[in-house]
């Protein structure tokens, strides 16, 4: 568990999880009625939100990179190659959200 706690607020994870929590907030001011879901135009031509696509871009990619993030917390990966690895799974992390987000989209 400590490993995933870890992995959740180092980096690369970590600027995934910032948005997440502010996802987070906006979907909870939704549910208060204090903000409004419907405010935003459909996201690339599908009947969906940009809010709730955003979020599923978000969700997807924090999972995705939370996974690499565990696997590089390795003891014999350190120093530059951690460094050229993590920017590796935080950029293809959002390439493999955004195309399973469109995907998804495409299916509803």
């Amino acid at each position: 568990m400590q490993e995933i706690t870890d992995a959740a607020v180092g980096f690369p994870t970590v600027m995934l999880t910032v948005s997440l929590v502010v996802v987070t907030g906006f979907w909870l001011l939704v549910l208060l009625s204090r903000a409004q879901r419907d405010g935003l135009v459909s996201a690339a031509g599908a009947d969906l939100p940009v809010a709730a696509a955003a979020t599923l871009v978000i969700a997807l990619a924090w999972v995705f990179s939370l996974g690499g993030s565990v696997l590089l917390l390795r003891p014999e990966i350190s120093g530059p190659v951690y460094a050229v690895l993590a920017v590796a799974v935080l950029a293809g992390s959002m390439v493999l959200a955004y195309g399973v987000a469109r995907m998804v989209m495409r299916l509803r």
